[in-house]
């Protein structure tokens, strides 16, 4: 026969007494496993060990820098101003370019440039020298005062007054003297007609040497010079045959050879600026 546990015939009797209305039998058991728990909830927690704390201690804030908080305390550029900044550049450029001048090139100087081309090749393209005398930086305008002078020598050349001295007095006290030969200068009236000479001249002078322009004579021979240039004075095939005219309008003093009273023809003029001065005639007959 099988044993019934106890429990269940404890649970059955507690059933049984409460259908009949008795009091039901106290579980000792329950008691007795209950009473454990409620002790142990009872027992105060044993205190927790005073264990180090192992956590970093949190470094300290670093001073910030004058020129920051300064920066922090600028008022900020409003939003609306940035496209205004970004247009900037592009406001100033366009402006700028209203403000440049028109590049106008004058005929002058333009032709005399190119004129010269055919010089360079002894007196250097900048006029220092070379197989040729030097040219720029005043050097010419010492050898000659005026223009009509030095427009002579190019067309006549040094050969035709070999072993002479011409030109003026220069800084260092002394003339230049024609050479006969080897490194002369050589003639140019075959080969150019009056007004290539006169803006080859022109070029060596107020470009290379920076001879000043401002007088009213020295206008009114670039003005000549110009109409020339636009009346097709380079186009003409006639070259200067003579120097007649030139040794007639040069200064003796400067010029072996020359007459200085001027034209004879009342219809010519001097080449260069300016007339002829008083007192050249005088000067030639002097000689």
């Amino acid at each position: 026969m099988t044993e019934i546990p106890e429990h269940l015939l404890k649970r059955s009797k507690a059933a049984k007494a409460k259908a009949s209305g008795e009091a039901v039998p106290s579980d000792d058991t329950s008691e007795t496993s209950a009473t454990p728990v409620a002790a142990a909830a009872q027992t105060p927690a044993a205190p927790a060990a005073n264990l180090p704390n192992l956590d970093p201690e949190p470094e300290p804030a670093k001073p910030v820098p004058a020129f920051v908080a300064a920066s922090q305390l600028r008022k900020r550029i409003p939003i609306w101003v940035m496209p205004v900044i970004a247009a900037l550049p592009i406001w100033a450029y366009s402006f700028a370019g209203t403000m440049q001048q028109p590049e106008v090139e004058d005929v002058l100087f333009v032709d005399a440039a190119i004129e010269y081309n055919s010089c360079a090749s002894c007196h250097g393209a900048a006029g220092g020298g070379g197989v040729g005398l030097k040219l720029s930086e005043g050097e010419v305008l010492q050898t000659f005062p005026e223009p009509i002078d030095q427009i002579a020598h190019v067309a006549r050349g040094s050969a035709a007054i070999a072993n002479n001295p011409y030109g003026a007095v220069r800084d260092d006290g002394e003339r230049r003297v024609a050479f006969a030969s080897g490194g002369h200068m050589p003639a140019q009236a075959g080969a150019l007609n009056m007004l290539q000479l006169e803006l080859v001249v022109f070029h060596e002078r107020a470009v290379l040497s920076g001879e000043d322009t401002d007088s009213e004579a020295y206008q009114e021979w670039m003005e000549h010079m110009r109409e020339e240039i636009e009346s097709g004075g380079l186009d003409t095939a006639a070259s200067v045959d003579n120097i007649d005219l030139l040794l007639a309008c040069a200064n003796p003093e400067y010029t072996p050879g020359a007459i200085g009273v001027g034209p004879a023809d009342d219809s010519q003029r001097c080449p260069g600026p300016g007339e002829v001065e008083e007192g050249a005639e005088e000067a030639a007959a002097a000689e």
